[in-house]
């Protein structure tokens, strides 16, 4: 069945375009409700099929004083109130701050707007017992909105916007959220899931999930997926598909996404490279990026400067010391790198992430040219793990198991390694040190830099949250990433922890400021696709090997990258308002006219063919959604949780409704393929906020 878009899909389709993190969200206080929104003119209200509340019993409240706002509605101070009025009349019960209360039965049909001061939020609950978590309000910056009220629910609380909402007080929109975040996207199970144990619980379950497999039995050893009985995965292909094999189908979601951000950072590519085809060499760096997603960051450090793979790619495999005589100097490549983009940065950091200045006011640069040098000595003498220490050793000639094993650290051999005194970012290192003690004490500075806590913090919140978090975000971060609370630094666990649970991350009022969140990469995109919807080929593998043709792909491909310095530099600003803001839109560097284009053709065609062909076709199951296909309300707004954790705005919401009641209700297929395809192309869906 081909699918053909009715003239209203195609509209939205045209108008769904490119999404910039600074623009476009109310900033009017609203209703999430499991998934559903409060259309944009406040008038309309979307039902919610929930059975009513049989709760009777009221908490009863002290009374709230009220002041008038200036667009002349009661604020309550330090507290909500529900109204039995649109216009904010006859006040139907008024809670403080930290107050709760059960909601008798006909409450909905009766309190029909809320009221929130500033800084606050209501939770709303399925049950009596603050559980069962439906619909949050807040009051965005101040400004008073009028809703209408959605949701079914027995309870109410009222709390602060900086306390969290731990275990069962997370409402399904903000499950998804969390979990939009913080995996390769979400499916309706693991949505209900979080909003059943909480952010927190989850961590905790994610920190202890192991692997289902590793990368080098995949693509090295079984040369195939689990349980695969025609085994004959090859080449560089062969990693991409484990990859995307742990992407989609691995339970240890938090530790994907954070070997996708640590790949980010640490970049080795097979584009322009020396391992531009060794799979086992890639095979081996994304299980040791793996191992120390959730580890010591010093160690991670040491693991990538000793990786083989790593050693290739920025040229220190086989550094030899400098010789006066015929005026070799050391490889200073991987030296410069992994100051300027694995530690440091560029320019000297106060704890929050913002530049230190000089008398004159100028950015202070971290090191110089003399530091590159003399860390270069220090990245010498280091070649294949082996048995011995010979030339041919060093070559990967001989001795080594198996040959030159991509999957070992890398060993040192002394006659090749530089003695001499070496000078870098304040250490000393005296003349006739040897190489593991000199590497030791350099990796220490590093680790120790005050740069690299805030430098390291603020990577991962833009790779996980926000594009531009505030100063006080990244200073929190970063005071982890110095003490964990138990003296330990580069605690990497503790770091994600703070950066997945922190206010700017939580609150759900941060999600309509306008310089929240961040274009999400169209790789994270293309398998949260696949995980919402159980995509699976008949062979079980997924054989994804090209996704960079910007023309009928989504321009970005694992292993892929076109330089160290990743798809997209973090410091990138497109031109216009974003850059006139001084604000910063990393993954914009790849996203232009001829991506859009690329990305909506490939939407439209994978979720109705799926990807691929024959044994290998990757398709999506969509029996849950062909199941609510004769309610274009109820299929949207079960995608607009799925896919966008409820941020489907009031006029896309309605648009793809309109185009999926176009499509004839005995065509279910038509109907969901319009319905997913639609959301994919939304704004709200690209941009995670």
């Amino acid at each position: 069945m081909k699918l053909v878009l009715p003239p209203s899909a195609i509209a939205v389709l045209c108008a769904l375009t490119m999404a910039s993190p600074v623009s476009g969200l109310d900033a009017r206080a609203r209703v999430v409700a499991d998934g559903e929104l409060i259309s944009e003119d406040r008038h309309r209200v979307v039902p919610r099929h929930i059975v009513p509340s049989r709760v009777a019993r009221v908490r009863t409240s002290p009374a709230i004083p009220a002041v008038i706002a200036p667009a002349r509605l009661p604020v309550p101070t330090n507290a909500a109130c529900l109204f039995e009025s649109s216009s904010f009349k006859g006040a139907y019960i008024c809670l403080p701050v930290g107050d709760h209360a059960t909601l008798p039965v006909g409450w909905n049909d009766r309190a029909t707007a809320v009221l929130v001061a500033p800084d606050l939020a209501v939770d709303f609950f399925a049950d009596a017992n603050l559980s069962g978590a439906t619909a949050t309000v807040t009051a965005t910056e101040g400004q008073l909105s009028r809703l209408g009220m959605a949701a079914r629910a027995s309870s109410m609380r009222v709390r602060t916007l900086a306390t969290t909402s731990p275990g069962a007080l997370t409402s399904k929109t903000e499950a998804a959220r969390f979990l939009i975040q913080a995996t390769y996207g979400p499916s309706a199970a693991e949505i209900d899931l979080v909003s059943r144990i909480g952010p927190d619980a989850w961590l905790e379950q994610q920190f202890t999930t192991p692997p289902r497999d590793s990368h080098w039995t995949y693509v090295v050893e079984r040369r195939g997926p689990i349980g695969c009985t025609t085994c004959n995965a090859q080449y560089i292909n062969a990693t991409m598909e484990s990859f995307w094999d742990q992407a989609v189908r691995g339970p240890d979601q938090l530790r994907q996404r954070m070997v996708f951000a640590l790949s980010q950072i640490f970049v080795v590519s097979t584009v322009n490279s020396a391992v531009e085809i060794q799979q086992d060499a890639h095979a081996s760096y994304l299980d040791m990026l793996s191992r120390n997603a959730f580890g010591n960051f010093r160690t991670l450090l040491e693991d990538v400067t000793l990786h083989p793979t790593m050693a290739h790619y920025l040229s220190h495999f086989g550094n030899e010391k400098e010789d006066p005589v015929t005026g070799r100097i050391p490889d200073e490549n991987y030296a410069r790198e992994v100051m300027q983009l694995f530690s440091i940065g560029l320019w000297e950091l106060n704890p929050d992430g913002t530049r230190r200045k000089d008398t004159q006011g100028r950015d202070i640069p971290s090191y110089g040219q003399d530091d590159v040098m003399g860390l270069a000595r220090v990245l010498t003498g280091w070649s294949w793990h082996g048995s011995g220490t010979t030339e041919s050793h060093w070559r990967g000639w001989a001795g080594n198991a198996g040959g030159a094993s991509w999957n070992r650290r890398m060993q040192l051999y002394p006659q090749y390694h530089s003695t001499s005194e070496k000078r870098f970012l304040g250490v000393t290192i005296p003349p006739g040190t040897n190489g593991t003690e000199s590497l030791r004490l350099a990796l220490d500075r590093l680790h120790n830099h005050p740069n690299t806590g805030p430098f390291i913090s603020e990577q991962l919140i833009k790779r996980f949250v926000t594009s531009n978090p505030s100063p006080a975000y990244v200073a929190r971060v970063a005071a982890t990433f110095a003490d964990n609370g138990r003296g330990v630094r580069g605690d990497l666990q503790a770091v994600l922890r703070a950066v997945l649970m922190d206010t700017e991350a939580r609150r759900p009022d941060t999600r309509n400021a306008e310089a929240s969140g961040r274009l999400r990469e169209p790789m994270v995109r293309f398998g949260h696709w696949m995980r919402a919807f159980n995509a699976r080929a008949a062979n079980n593998s997924f054989q994804i090997w090209n996704l960079e043709d910007p023309v009928s792909s989504i321009g970005q491909n694992p292993l892929r990258s076109p330089s160290v310095f990743n798809w997209y530099r973090p410091g990138y600003a497109p031109p216009g308002e974003i850059q006139q803001r001084q604000m910063v839109a990393p993954e914009f560097q790849i996203t232009h006219e001829t991506t859009v284009t690329g990305y909506a053709n490939f939407v439209v065609n994978v979720v109705e063919r799926g990807f691929g062909w024959g044994d290998s076709a990757i398709r999506a199951d969509y029996a849950a959604e062909r199941a609510l296909a004769s309610s274009p309300t109820a299929l949207v707004d079960q995608l607009n949780l799925v896919l966008t954790g409820g941020r489907l705005s009031g006029v896309n919401r309605q648009l793809v409704i309109d185009a999926v009641a176009a499509v004839p209700v005995a065509d279910a297929a038509g109907r969901v393929h319009t319905a997913v395809a639609l959301t994919m192309l939304s704004p709200d869906f690209q941009v995670q906020k």
